[in-house]
């Protein structure tokens, strides 16, 4: 009875330990493949939207998934709320995301669950630290890319409809490009006009008419630069005070001479105005005005008369 109720014992103990032996190499496999027990550190990105991004969400880096979301907290962040997302990444891939790394919000699929994304940086950056900060990139969320995309197609439609009405007009005719397109008067104005401007064009190398004698006589040019070396000269004298216009602009005497006289105009005209001196009272006095004119309407008369009767007022006696 001893010997069979020790070798039942054995034989329990030898399973539970086999189990035992089954159960750990179960977990270290599985831990293993979920990277349990791989050493990890973290960094914190802070988003103004999670857009549905959600705790023990994968985090990847160019494709490969290198950690997951650990938490996310709204937080404080230059006097406005932040999204703050904590992530779990692997300690191998330390080395791979550098000061300058960008991490995103990014989906799988267009209406996937949600990640996030990390765009590696140059591999010369320094490194990132455990609790380090990820420079960040705010994404249009997929929801308002469809509504983009529907307002896009909305607008598609109504023009697609406008170009079909108008199509149908032109096709029956109607409005002004149905009546320009089926009226062939518009391709015989046309012809008309291209047959014209290659009659002008033909002219015009043949140096007829007035065009082709302005674009091919060289004496136009000749006599533009003849008076333009004129004016140059002209100038160049001016600056020289040659002339008289260049006299008058270099010599101050001259000058001075016509302020004089100029101020002298300038006195005798305010004379005149008050009715000083003789010319003043000619110019005022109306009666001495009337005078003058009857004296030089009778002058008048008197040689218009010994024009037509001279015998009058020359009465000559030989003997």
């Amino acid at each position: 009875m001893a010997g069979s109720r020790i070798s039942h014992e054995l034989k329990v103990g030898a399973l539970i330990t086999a189990g035992l032996i089954i159960a750990l190499i179960t977990i270290f496999s599985v831990g293993e493949r979920q990277g349990l027990l791989k050493q990890r550190y973290y960094l914190k990105a802070q988003f103004d939207d999670a857009g549905g991004l959600q705790k023990g969400a994968p985090v990847r880096v160019s494709g490969f998934q290198v950690g997951v979301v650990n938490s996310i907290d709204l937080v404080e962040a230059a006097g406005k709320p932040r999204v703050e997302v904590t992530l779990r990444i692997e300690k191998s891939w330390q080395a791979k995301i550098r000061k300058g790394s960008v991490a995103r919000v990014s989906s799988l699929g267009l209406l996937g669950d949600k990640l996030i994304e990390i765009a590696p940086a140059d591999q010369n950056n320094p490194l990132l630290n455990n609790g380090d900060q990820l420079t960040t990139k705010e994404v249009m969320p997929p929801e308002e890319i469809l509504a983009v995309v529907a307002e896009i197609s909305d607008t598609l439609r109504s023009t697609t409809l406008s170009l079909n009405a108008v199509m149908k007009k032109i096709e029956k005719g109607t409005g002004t490009l149905g009546k320009m397109i089926d009226d062939p008067r518009l391709y015989t104005n046309l012809d008309s006009v291209m047959v014209s401007m290659n009659h002008l064009i033909l002219l015009i190398k043949g140096n007829k008419g007035t065009i082709g004698k302005l674009m091919n006589d060289p004496s136009l040019y000749n006599n533009l630069n003849q008076t333009m070396s004129s004016i140059n000269t002209i100038s160049d004298s001016l600056k020289r005070g040659q002339g008289t216009l260049g006299k008058l602009l270099r010599e101050p005497d001259v000058y001075n001479t016509l302020d004089s006289t100029s101020k002298r105009l300038d006195v005798i005209l305010s004379r005149m105005e008050k009715g000083e001196g003789t010319l003043g009272k000619l110019s005022k006095d109306e009666e001495m005005y009337k005078k003058l004119k009857e004296s030089s309407d009778e002058l008048n008369q008197l040689i218009k008369d010994l024009r037509q009767n001279p015998k009058k007022y020359l009465n000559v006696s030989v003997f």
